[in-house]
């Protein structure tokens, strides 16, 4: 008797034990419920089934709901009957804490999908992660291709009311010269976009977005962390200046527009690619209130990293040489030789550049004039002067779309195997047809191509017009893939896979994102020497200087000195210092069919030996813009950057033909110490004289056109 009731206690304890290890599912019925955990709180609205996020008690966005397209139809969460919760602990890569779900079923309309809105909070963090699951009310599959898990039309003010606050547009990919756009909350009615006015702002941007005040920094950021099916994007309706409230905000997972290149003619847009399951769910989104925008969109970025971790390089920052800058079309075997010397005998090692024996010299488009047996010979040459040979490849592109004929490899397949069809014709995208990166014929050919490579003795790999492969179509080779993101991971794991670990990759044209296949991607569409070219690049630093959290490296593109004046020559290397990544770009070709001009050979040697500034490029870091509500020159850029590191502070000035400006800049409002400074060993870059602070400010005289590059050590490291 007595063993048995021993027994039974026993067993009670443990039966209290597990059911209080699993998670508690509750249904809904006070008229407001509060969850929390750290610095959030989840507030749910039983009478308006809507809910309220909270930073440390203070209201941040209201009025949220969950929506999404099912059977052709918007439904909302907010349509929905009966509402149950559940918490449990959660632990993946992007950390530990509490993750909240609010389950929603329909009653009155059984048919609609169950929605799973899940929160994943973290202690103290200032951010929160959310996404959304439709499940099957029965036994048959959903499908939808538009889940929004943030959708509010609310007026939200989070901000002060203030004509600083701004809207940040981001874009899908960097093709076409498109810029980064940071845009006041209300808009003019004149042409000036970026001027403020009595209108609300409708804009869109693509997987991220920030929506801050530039004087106090503070801001919102909120965006996609994952990329493994959906393109994502955040539309954004500001208010008339005199409210400075964000009056709708729209989070969602299913975004096709002319600037994703999804567009058709007149005006249609193909429709994202449908997901379907017995349980589909959205990409997950992180939402953020920071004391810095820029620390949030640092911080996003190292959320994404953690998800799909970047490709990995143990090595120092890039130096070297590409083709297409100044040689461009015209790729001939002994000018290319020429210049693998030229880089030998008067760059490399001088000034510090590549000194840490990172060095490619790259071939770019029309490599191709060059026979295998050519290339290999250039490859080996390049390796015999201490340099790593490169070539260029477009893998998703048919640039030859109306002329059928086979795939390279003797492999039995032809290029109309590999097209993309929208409405049953043939995709086309700069001219070139669109390749299914599911397709065997393209999978054969990127075998081909990348074993010619890595036999030949390639080691770099600059990959472009890569946005070909990620677009919507009517189907892919692959059944179970229906997305153009999904389609675009298929085809470069499999290129990633082929090039093996040696290879570096980097990404010319290409979406933001997914960002695990390339070591490096080219930050802005092309750029040469002109201050314009200088200025359109550094729109996309200023506002995507956080990649670098993604990718190893931005790409700051060829740094061409050409016949540009001595200014404009300084203010592009500068942007390679700043952006840590050098690839010089003009003609240096002594030989061959078509050398190089002798001034700018002149120019390039004398520019990229400056050894104070090479040093700063060798930190291999992209330095943070000042600010993000004040920006310049006619692609809309900011001017000022700086950039932190144990030892140093370092601090860059751009006068993007403004003419003549001086004055000082405030130090603390770059976060720096002024008392900290070292002076007696600080000194600006380029001309290696010292620098004057008095009083916390740094005196400052930027000539038309030029840069100033400044190293400030620290008096106690």
């Amino acid at each position: 008797m007595r063993d048995t009731t021993i027994f039974n206690r026993f067993i009670r304890i443990i039966t209290i034990f597990c059911i209080g290890a699993l998670p508690a599912i509750t249904s809904v019925q006070a008229e407001v419920k509060d969850m929390t955990t750290g610095k959030w709180t989840i507030r749910f609205d039983n009478t308006t089934k809507t809910c309220q996020f909270l930073k440390e008690g203070t209201a941040v966005l209201q009025g949220v709901r969950v929506r999404f397209k099912y059977n052709s139809t918007i439904i909302e969460s907010t349509s929905y009957s009966d509402i149950k919760f559940q918490e449990e602990n959660f632990s993946d890569a992007t950390g530990s804490g509490t993750k909240i779900v609010l389950e929603y079923s329909d009653k009155e309309n059984t048919d609609n999908p169950i929605i799973q809105q899940c929160f994943y909070l973290y202690p103290n963090k200032d951010y929160f992660l959310t996404d959304v699951f439709l499940v099957s009310a029965g036994s048959s599959d959903i499908a939808s291709n538009y889940i929004a898990p943030v959708y509010t039309e609310a007026s939200n003010l989070f901000l002060p009311q203030d004509a600083d606050n701004r809207l940040l547009c981001v874009p899908f990919d960097n093709d076409g010269f498109i810029t980064y756009g940071s845009l006041p909350l209300s808009q003019s009615r004149g042409v000036n976009t970026t001027g403020a006015g009595q209108l609300a702002r409708d804009t869109i941007s693509f997987e991220v977005t920030a929506i801050f005040n530039g004087e106090t920094q503070k801001g919102l950021v909120i965006g996609s962390v994952e990329h493994d099916t959906w393109k994502s994007a955040i539309r954004m309706t500001g208010s008339p200046l005199r409210e400075g409230s964000v009056n709708k905000l729209e989070c969602y997972s299913g975004a096709t527009h002319s600037i994703t290149r999804d567009a058709l003619e007149n005006n249609y847009v193909q429709p994202h690619g449908t997901v379907k399951g017995p349980k589909i769910k959205s990409a997950r989104m992180m939402v953020g209130l920071f004391d810095d925008w820029r620390t949030g969109l640092e911080t996003f970025g190292e959320i994404n990293a953690s998800i799909a971790p970047k490709r990995t390089w143990g090595k120092a920052a890039p130096f070297g040489w590409n083709s297409w800058g100044g040689m461009e079309r015209n790729v001939n075997y002994e000018g290319v030789i020429s210049v693998s010397d030229l880089i030998k005998a008067d760059i490399q090692n001088k000034g510090h550049f590549g000194e840490d024996g990172i060095v490619f010299v790259g071939l770019d488009s029309f490599w191709d004039n060059l026979n295998w047996e050519e290339l290999k010979q250039f490859a080996d040459h390049c390796i015999a002067n201490g340099q790593i040979p490169g070539i260029y490849w477009t893998p998703f592109c048919d640039w030859f779309p109306e002329n059928d004929r086979a795939v390279e490899g003797n492999n039995g397949y032809l290029y109309s195997q590999t097209h993309l069809k929208v409405n049953g014709q043939t995709k086309k995208l700069c001219g070139a047809g669109c390749m299914d990166p599911t397709a065997p014929a393209t999978l054969s050919r990127i075998n081909f191509f990348i074993d010619k490579f890595k036999a030949a003795g390639f080691k770099y790999l600059k990959l472009d017009f890569l946005t070909n492969g990620i677009v919507e179509a009517d189907s892919y080779y692959r059944k179970e893939i229906t997305t153009g993101v999904q389609a675009f991971n298929f085809g470069m794991k499999h290129l990633r896979e082929r090039c093996g670990d040696d290879m570096f990759i980097v990404e010319s044209i290409s979406p933001l994102f997914p960002a695990n296949y390339a070591h490096a991607r080219r930050i802005s569409c092309d750029a040469w020497g002109e201050m314009w070219h200088t200025n359109y690049m550094m729109n996309s630093l200023s506002f995507g200087w956080w990649l670098d959290r993604v990718y190893c490296f931005n790409d700051p593109d060829h740094l061409v000195m050409g016949n540009r004046s001595d200014a404009e020559n300084i203010s592009r290397m500068t942007t390679g210092a700043i952006t840590g990544y050098c690839m010089l770009g003009d003609n240096l070709s002594t030989q061959g069919s078509y050398p190089g001009s002798p001034v700018s050979i002149i120019k390039a040697m004398n520019y990229a030996t400056h050894e104070k500034v090479n040093d700063v490029i060798r930190l291999g870091k992209s330095f943070r813009p000042a600010y993000g509500h004040r920006v310049f020159g006619s692609n809309n850029a900011v001017d000022l950057f700086y950039l932190e590191t144990e030892d140093s502070y370092y601090i860059a000035y751009f006068n993007y033909s403004e003419g003549a400006k001086s004055g000082s800049l405030d130090l603390s409002k770059l976060n720096i110490n002024a008392d900290n400074i070292d002076t007696g060993k600080s000194f600006e870059c380029w001309s290696s004289e010292p620098v004057n602070i008095t009083d916390g400010q740094l005196q400052y005289n930027l000539p038309n056109d030029q840069a100033k590059l400044y190293h400030l050590f620290k008096k106690n490291p």
